[in-house]
């Protein structure tokens, strides 16, 4: 007989992620993660679940509350909207608004509570729609 230790595995939003340090409770994991996907902070833990020699867990995120990613979500797909309503604005806005979509949607920069703010307005005032 053999015994072998199962290696562990976390899944987010369909993300495979590694795990940092064997050393680590699950909410150690969490929180290193959280630096990546700022939501996660909030995210249940479900698990192990066992597939081949890895033990398998989950962040779950809480449903209910509109939070942060969804926000990221909202002001993303405004962006997008402005950039494709084809409304006059100003070249460094255009660029401004091009860079938000790119970095926020890859998780290099999150936003601030100002730029969903601006967002938001700069959408309602170009297509008459608010969130």
């Amino acid at each position: 007989m053999q015994i072998e230790t199962l290696a562990r595995e976390f899944v987010y939003n369909g993300a495979r992620l590694t795990d940092p340090a064997p050393s680590f409770t699950l909410q150690q994991v969490r929180d290193f993660y959280a630096n990546t996907y700022p939501e996660i902070v909030n995210a249940e833990i479900e698990g192990p679940e066992v597939r081949g020699n890895r033990h398998v867990y989950t962040f779950r995120r809480a449903v209910g509350t509109k939070g942060k990613a969804d926000r990221v979500a909202d002001t993303l797909v405004q962006a997008h909207e402005i950039l494709a309503a084809g409304v006059e604005i100003s070249r460094p806005l255009r660029i401004y608004l091009t860079e938000l979509t790119q970095e926020a949607s890859a998780h290099v920069c999150p936003l601030l509570e100002e730029e969903f703010a601006f967002v938001n307005a700069l959408h309602a005032r170009n297509t008459g729609q608010a969130q």
